[in-house]
């Protein structure tokens, strides 16, 4: 073989290593880069998506409290409406408008309680039902004591209400507190 045939040969081969090689490089330089940029993609979604948990919980966080508050001001209108009233009916005069003032404000509880179920949790919900149940037992217990005229008996029925419709405003007020106290309430 004379040496003519051989550089073309050994170009030849050059030339196909040097293709060869380029490919392979090039291939190997996308393989990388598309592993890395799959892996940044992959990273700014778990991002988003966790900054997007935090917003979500603390969005619930602070609707919760908001209608804690409304419920909580209700209870107290709730508890001075009736303490009006029995002070009126104490004093022996007329409280026929505080009746409907009472009224409304233990429908005033009840709506305010109403979205609970949505927000959660399910033992906040159920300290407010147990606080309704307890207002509700309150105005029956105070329009039976008004009706008996102060009997000791009916006087004693409304104390005991009083107390355990207290009792439930501090139940629900603890709920409250574990759940907007809590970071995933």
């Amino acid at each position: 073989m004379d040496e003519g045939k051989a550089a073309l040969y050994a170009a030849v081969i050059g030339f196909a290593a040097a293709i060869i090689g380029a490919a392979v490089g090039g291939w190997a330089s996308w393989l990388g880069a598309k592993r890395s940029a799959d892996a940044a993609v992959q990273a700014a979604v778990e991002q988003v998506n966790g900054q997007a948990a935090n917003e979500h919980a603390h969005w619930v966080r602070q609707e919760r409290l908001h209608v804690y508050r409304i419920v909580l001001q209700a209870c107290t209108d709730f508890m001075t409406a009736v303490q009006r009233f029995e002070t009126r009916v104490r004093a022996g005069t007329n409280a026929d408008e505080l009746h409907q003032l009472l009224e409304q404000r233990l429908r005033d509880v009840e709506l305010s309680t109403s979205s609970l179920h949505l927000l959660g949790p399910s033992a906040v919900h159920a300290a407010a039902l147990r606080l309704l149940a307890e207002a509700d037992s309150t105005v029956d217990a105070l329009k039976g004591w008004e009706y008996l005229g102060n009997n000791t008996e009916a006087a004693h029925d409304l104390r005991c209400r009083k107390a355990l419709a207290t009792q439930a405003a501090l139940a629900f007020t603890d709920e409250c507190r574990s759940v907007v106290g809590t970071a995933g309430g």
